[in-house]
């Protein structure tokens, strides 16, 4: 450990302190008046050029904090005037011709958002009280956007029955609590909606059978166009 300290503030200090302990009686430890003078000279100067220093980084902080102010009030003022050439130019015939005059980049197309993507790899799952939950995946292109899944259910095999509302789910799983008792087949049609596109929905059914199960089926739909192809 060196006995005179290494930052400029301690080692000041402690030169300070040992200069006036010294000139006190300087051959009592070796040294002469002259040795103890020429440091005590040499401490005076640290602490003018100490003071020059305070007051130099006094001052900068002072320029950058007016230097950042002046930027911040001249970019507010640019962006306030580049938003009304962008107004100017969207009402003008010829866009393309504001911009180059005015310096600026047009603005990017954009491009649509894609429409969803059609729920696939359905699971069920029937649940003590006769509730089924069911859960499915879906591929969603990228930049669909917030995406939720409407559900819709028939009851029975005949194809002549509306399908009805169940829920608009945010997640792809829900649980279907209200389906009658005593249904032997149910048909669900699902579609990933977003607030501008809906994808293809698509349709599956669950039958249920003896000892409290349920299994997903081909929906009657589905049978249809097998045949038909």
């Amino acid at each position: 450990m060196s006995t005179i300290p290494n930052t400029n503030e301690a080692a000041l200090t402690w030169c300070e302190e040992h200069a006036t302990l010294w000139t006190a009686d300087p051959t009592s430890v070796g040294l002469d008046a002259t040795e103890v003078a020429n440091l005590t000279a040499l401490v005076g100067q640290a602490q003018d050029r100490k003071a020059d220093f305070v007051a130099a980084r006094t001052a900068w902080l002072g320029a950058s904090e007016a230097y950042s102010s002046g930027i911040d009030a001249m970019h507010g003022t640019a962006s306030v005037l580049v938003a009304k050439i962008r107004a100017f130019a969207r009402g003008s015939s010829e866009p393309a011709l504001v911009y180059q005059a005015a310096g600026i980049p047009a603005p990017a197309d954009r491009q649509p958002r894609p429409a969803p993507g059609t729920p696939t790899s359905f699971k069920v799952e029937l649940l003590q009280d006769g509730d089924i939950t069911l859960s499915f995946k879906c591929p969603n292109p990228p930049r669909t956007g917030e995406t939720i899944y409407r559900v819709e259910r028939r009851v029975g095999a005949g194809q002549s029955e509306p399908f009805t509302f169940v829920v608009n789910a945010k997640e792809r799983s829900f649980t279907d609590s209200t389906i009658p008792e005593g249904a032997g087949l149910v048909t669900y049609r699902i579609t990933a909606e977003t607030a501008t596109k809906n994808g293809a929905p698509a349709l599956f059914a669950v039958r249920f059978g003896g000892n409290n199960s349920a299994a997903i089926v081909a929906a009657p739909e589905d049978e249809q166009a097998a045949k038909a192809s």
